[in-house]
C-alpha cells in the first residue's frame, strides 16, 4: 500500500507505462504543464512583517487610510500662501515675517496668512498654508525672510493620499515579497502578513558510486554533488529541503528510502531514470504510486520521470550534474513556486544576441550555458560558457545564463536573436 506522503492535494493524469522505450517524446512546455496539473498551492500562515521576505503572499494587502495621512512637506524649507510671494522679484523681493517651527512628529504650529513658518522635511504642513518654499531658495535674516521670485502653488507639497489612497490593493496575492514590499506593507500598518507555507522538499540521489560530499572516496567512487546542489536550489526557490540520503543502485534500497517518509509536500531523486540496466527508479515509482515515464526533446536532461507518490508530485531528475541542474531550473523551480502560490513561476526570460554560431539538431531544444555582456543597442549578448558536454561542471560554474535555441533551430549564427534564462 502507498504511504501518505503529505497534505498536498493532486490529480495526476499520467499514467504507468510497461517500458521507458515506448514513452513518446515530449516538448519542455507539455512536461511543465503536467508537471504543474499535479500541484496546489498549499495552505496560508501569518508571519511577523519582519519575516515575510522571500515569503508568498496569500491575501490582498489594502491601505485602510491614506498614504500619507497628511499634508506634509517634501523640503526642508518654509510654508507660506503662495499668493503672498506672488510679485517677488530679485530687485522687490517678498519678505514675511517666520513665526513658528513645523517638526516632524509633532502637530504643525498656527499659522497667520503673510506669515512663514519654518517646516522640515515630511512635517505637517499648517492649516493655510499651501506651499514650501526650499531653504535654498530664500535669505533669512533674523526673524524674516526675503523670497526672490514666485513660487507655483503646490510646491513641495506632498498631499494627503497622493501616494496610495484609502481601499487601494497595494501588494497582489501570489507576489513573491521582497524587502521593499514589507516597507510597504510596514508603511500601511500591516504587523503581519498572510503567506503559503514553505515546501518541504525529499531530496534523494541515487547511484552505487555516490558518497556524501567531504568524504573520501575510493577507487570509482565520486562526491554526490547533486543532494547539496539541489537543496540549495531549493532554498532558493522558497522551499525547505530534507535530505533522505543516497540510495543504491537496486529497488529494495531506493524502496527503502522513498517509501518511509511522510509529510512532505515533493520528492526529488537524482539518477536511476533513463534506461540502463541499473536504473531502477522508474520501476520502484511504478510499482508505488503513479508514474509517467517522459522523454523530453531537450539537450541536457532528456530522461525526466514526473508523477505522484501517495498523493505528492514526484520529479525524478537525470543523475549528471549539468543535466540535474538545468532539469531543476526547468521543472522543480516552477513547481516549488507553484507550491507557494506564486503568480510567477519562471524567471523573467531575456532577449540576446548570439555572440558566435550554435548548432544542435533539430527537434530538441538546447539549454546552452551562456555568459551575458553588455550590447550595442541596449540589448545583451550571449555567447558559450564553455564546453557543453553534459559532464563540463567548469561551464555549469562560470554559468550566469541559459541560452534557449528553439527545437526548429539546426544552427543560429552571430546576430541571431534568442531566449536567455538569468540565473544570476
Amino acid at each position: 500500500m502507498s504511504p501518505s506522503l503529505g497534505t498536498t492535494s493532486v490529480v495526476c493524469t499520467l499514467t504507468k507505462t510497461s517500458s521507458p522505450a515506448e514513452a513518446a517524446v515530449t516538448s519542455v512546455d507539455t512536461a511543465l504543464r503536467h508537471l504543474l496539473e499535479t500541484i496546489t498551492p498549499l495552505p496560508a500562515e501569518p508571519v511577523p512583517i519582519g519575516a515575510a521576505a522571500g515569503r508568498v503572499l496569500a491575501e490582498p494587502v489594502m491601505a485602510a487610510t491614506p498614504l500619507p495621512g497628511f499634508d506634509n512637506s517634501a523640503m526642508d524649507g518654509y510654508a507660506l500662501q503662495a499668493s503672498a510671494i506672488g510679485g517677488a522679484t530679485p530687485e522687490a523681493p517678498a519678505v514675511l515675517p517666520v513665526r513658528g517651527e513645523a517638526r516632524t512628529g509633532h502637530p504643525a504650529p498656527q499659522f497667520e496668512p503673510g506669515t512663514a513658518v519654518r517646516i522640515m522635511t515630511g512635517a505637517a504642513l499648517p492649516q493655510e498654508a499651501d506651499t514650501v518654499v526650499r531653504q535654498e531658495d530664500v535669505r533669512r535674516d533674523g526673524g524674516t525672510i526675503a523670497v526672490s521670485a514666485p513660487v507655483a502653488l503646490g510646491t513641495n507639497v506632498r498631499r494627503r493620499g497622493e501616494d496610495i489612497a484609502a481601499g487601494e490593493i497595494v501588494l497582489e496575492p501570489g507576489r513573491w515579497l521582497t524587502a521593499i514590499d514589507v516597507g510597504v506593507a510596514a508603511a500601511l500598518g500591516r504587523e503581519r502578513l498572510l503567506v503559503h507555507r514553505r515546501p518541504r522538499v525529499a531530496i534523494l540521489a541515487t547511484g552505487d558510486e555516490l558518497v556524501p560530499a567531504g568524504s573520501a572516496c575510493g577507487p570509482s567512487q565520486i562526491a554526490d554533488a547533486n543532494s547539496p546542489m539541489l537543496a540549495a536550489a531549493v532554498i532558493e526557490a522558497g522551499g525547505e529541503p530534507v535530505m533522505l540520503g543516497i540510495a543504491g543502485d537496486d529497488p529494495e534500497t531506493i524502496r527503502e528510502h522513498i517509501q518511509a517518509p511522510t509529510g512532505y509536500d515533493l520528492i526529488i531523486s537524482s539518477a536511476g531514470v533513463s534506461v540502463g540496466d541499473h536504473d531502477h527508479v522508474r520501476a520502484v515509482l511504478d510499482d508505488l504510486g503513479s508514474v509517467g515515464v517522459w522523454r523530453i526533446a531537450m539537450r541536457p536532461g532528456k530522461p525526466l520521470l514526473i508523477g505522484r507518490l501517495g498523493g505528492v508530485p514526484y520529479l525524478g531528475l537525470p543523475g549528471n550534474p549539468v543535466s540535474s541542474s538545468v532539469t531543476f531550473e526547468l521543472f522543480g523551480r516552477p513547481a516549488i513556486r507553484a507550491l507557494q502560490g506564486a503568480a510567477a513561476l519562471q524567471r523573467r526570460r531575456l532577449h540576446v544576441h548570439l555572440a558566435e554560431a550554435m548548432a544542435k539538431p533539430v527537434g530538441l531544444r538546447a539549454y546552452v550555458r551562456g555568459v551575458l555582456a553588455d550590447g550595442p543597442g541596449g540589448m545583451a549578448i550571449g555567447r558559450s560558457a564553455g564546453s557543453q558536454g553534459s559532464g563540463m561542471l567548469h561551464s555549469l560554474a562560470r554559468a550566469d545564463c541559459l541560452l534557449v535555441l528553439d527545437e526548429q533551430t539546426a544552427e543560429a549564427g552571430p546576430g541571431t536573436v534568442v531566449e536567455a534564462i538569468p540565473l544570476r
